[in-house]
């Protein structure tokens, strides 16, 4: 390789571990809290707290692979921390920059934004430093990924921003718990006590398929009760039923680890899905 192919190597290891899509999908999940029932509008408060947002996803990153250097030596080695392309130093730097920048810029929106974001990053860090090696992680995530929601509801002054915060937690529960069942032989060594290695994988299955079940019957409420209109309804109809039932098929015939990653990346899928459903109505 040559020394510039190594430079953009080491230079995409920074964006990788960030891990964009997540934090673009919380970024405009802010958004969306901010918007569903009302239509699109942006002012420079309601940008400010997606970029926040958008900070405080990265932060949870990177002290994530921060915390897991040595289970990520087993079951993601060519992560940028375990491949050696990180220092451990220089993602501590970045994760602290994404600290200050998230707590300074909610301060600036206000004290109720503020605690939101204060209880994200607590909550983030408590998950890397002790609760992601138990089921409890899993809960920990998914109501983070629901704060997102509420934080731009609180900022536009919207209620029913509470509505996808509830769709959030049912979707976001699934993916972890797939995601633990993918990490187990890493987790095993750490002494991990997730619900896979605790139940099993086939009850951790179970579990997944349970949630994405309640959330495909709760997914018509916002139409049913007029916040959203026509678009969502058919986009959910359309696209977000035939991924999440595909999905639950998937898990109930007892998936082989292989298709894992797969399966995870269509429960995220359709995050997407819904998201755009609820911009566009």
């Amino acid at each position: 390789m040559t020394s510039q192919g190594i430079f953009i190597e080491y230079d995409v290891a920074y964006v990788q571990i960030v891990r964009p899509i997540n934090c673009s999908i919380t970024f405009i999940s802010v958004l969306v809290g901010a918007w569903i029932g009302r239509g699109i509008h942006l002012d420079v408060h309601l940008a400010a707290a997606a970029f926040i947002g958008f900070a405080v996803c990265a932060f949870g990153n990177v002290i994530n692979d921060l915390k897991d250097i040595e289970i990520d030596r087993i079951n993601n080695p060519k992560r940028p921390l375990p491949s050696g392309r990180i220092e451990s130093s220089a993602a501590w730097g970045m994760a602290v920059v994404f600290l200050i920048s998230a707590t300074v810029g909610s301060l600036l929106l206000g004290l109720l934004p503020l605690l939101v974001v204060m209880t994200a990053l607590v909550l983030l860090a408590l998950y890397s430093t002790a609760l992601k090696k138990t089921p409890a992680g899993n809960i920990t995530v998914s109501a983070t990924a629901a704060l997102s929601f509420i934080f731009g509801g609180i900022v536009a002054g919207n209620i029913a921003c509470f509505i996808p915060a509830l769709f959030s937690i049912l979707i976001h529960m699934p993916r972890e718990i797939v995601k633990d069942v993918i990490d187990m032989s890493g987790d095993r060594t750490a002494g991990a006590r997730t619900l896979p290695i605790v139940a099993g994988p086939v009850v951790a299955y179970n579990v997944s398929a349970l949630f994405m079940g309640f959330l495909c019957l709760l997914l018509p409420l916002p139409y049913i009760v007029g916040i959203l209109k026509i678009p969502y309804i058919v986009i959910i109809l359309a696209a977000a039923y035939p991924l999440l039932f595909y999905t639950i098929y998937r898990l109930l015939t007892k998936p082989p680890t292989h298709a894992l990653p797969l399966i995870s990346n269509l429960i995220k899928a359709s995050m997407a899905v819904g998201l755009l459903a609820m911009i566009v109505s």
